[in-house]
């Protein structure tokens, strides 16, 4: 049964930047940092499990290749959209030419 008194103040020390930006992240995902924390504490709790997510950054070559595709979105010189069967069709028919090694 919770009830008002239930709670608990935890104290932790961590570096400032670290919370800093674990601040900024949280306020871009609208939920506050002690909410997330709090979410965070509960889950292990649950499962005893801990999931980290490292992304990579973009690289130079990727952000060229995104760059090509949005422009070529804003031209309209892109295929679809499809449903899953249309894609499959459009896929099935593209012919194969194999690539030529020298």
């Amino acid at each position: 049964m919770n009830t008002i008194n239930d709670t608990t103040i935890l104290s932790l020390k961590t570096k400032k930047q670290v919370k800093e930006l674990a601040q900024m992240r949280a306020k871009q995902l609208g939920i506050p940092l002690g909410t997330l924390v709090n979410a965070f504490l509960r889950n292990l709790g649950q499962t005893g499990e801990i999931h980290f997510t490292i992304s990579e950054p973009i690289t130079p070559k990727m952000a060229k290749i995104i760059e090509e595709m949005r422009a070529e979105v804003a031209k309209g010189d892109t295929y679809g959209p499809y449903t899953i069967d249309e894609a499959e069709d459009f896929l099935n028919n593209i012919p194969y030419e194999p690539e030529h090694k020298n």
